[in-house]
């Protein structure tokens, strides 16, 4: 009797495991938010390839995604009016589906936020801006957090011709701090741009293979 309860036990593990493997679903949705940035705007104002694109094909050639979503990533949005967007579900159609912000990024398991860039390219950063850009990016992820308990990725602002280092890494600090807050991954990218990266050199957009760097950093991040 023993042993046949033992070898009833054994097939049915067998059989659970082979359920499994049949039934789990690996494919992943992967949702970008934010300004030009994250959609691969070049200084040419023709969106490139950007660090979503690379992660992006990485997935399909593992076979392994499911979904893409890119089209809330808009050049020249600000945290204010992307908060704007999700607070009034904004919506989209791609290929007759429509597609939800709020629903895009529920449904993201992997979810990459790169805004900041374009809203600050032209703006002297007093303590009176860097106190509403801080307040205005907690209301964003904090929005997200209600949202999504996934993977959200978000990353740094990086040094231009505008702002130097120092300026850069204060608003980095503000950014990382909200970001673990909020149990998100921060992924800072400010050391790693180089000036072979902009066209033309010293602007705010980033080439393709500023873009591959991110993607490489990126990767390193996600689980």
């Amino acid at each position: 009797m023993k042993k046949k309860l033992l070898t009833m036990a054994f097939i049915s593990t067998i059989l659970t495991f082979i359920i499994y493997t049949y039934t789990k679903n690996d494919d992943i949705t992967i949702t970008s938010l934010g300004d030009g940035l994250s959609n691969g705007m070049t200084s040419y104002e023709i969106a490139g390839i950007s660090f979503n694109d690379y992660l992006k094909k990485d997935y399909e050639t593992k076979h392994q995604l499911k979904k893409y979503i890119k089209e809330f990533a808009t050049p020249n949005i600000t945290i204010k009016e992307l908060i704007y967007a999700i607070k009034e579900n904004k919506s989209i159609t791609i290929n007759n589906e429509k597609i939800e912000i709020k629903q895009a990024i529920h449904d993201a398991d992997i979810l990459t936020l790169a805004i900041g860039m374009d809203e600050l390219k032209n703006v002297s950063i007093t303590s009176k801006v860097r106190k509403e850009f801080m307040q205005d990016y907690q209301e964003l992820l904090n929005l997200i957090k209600t949202l999504n308990h996934n993977q959200v990725i978000v990353l740094s602002l990086y040094p231009t011709k505008n702002h130097d280092a120092l300026t850069i890494n204060r608003l980095n600090a503000i950014i990382r701090d909200i970001t673990l807050t909020n149990n998100f991954i921060f992924l800072d990218i400010s050391s790693i741009i180089k000036s072979e990266y902009f066209i033309p050199n010293n602007d705010t957009y980033l080439n393709y293979l500023g873009h591959e760097a991110i993607y490489n950093e990126l990767k390193k991040v996600i689980k």
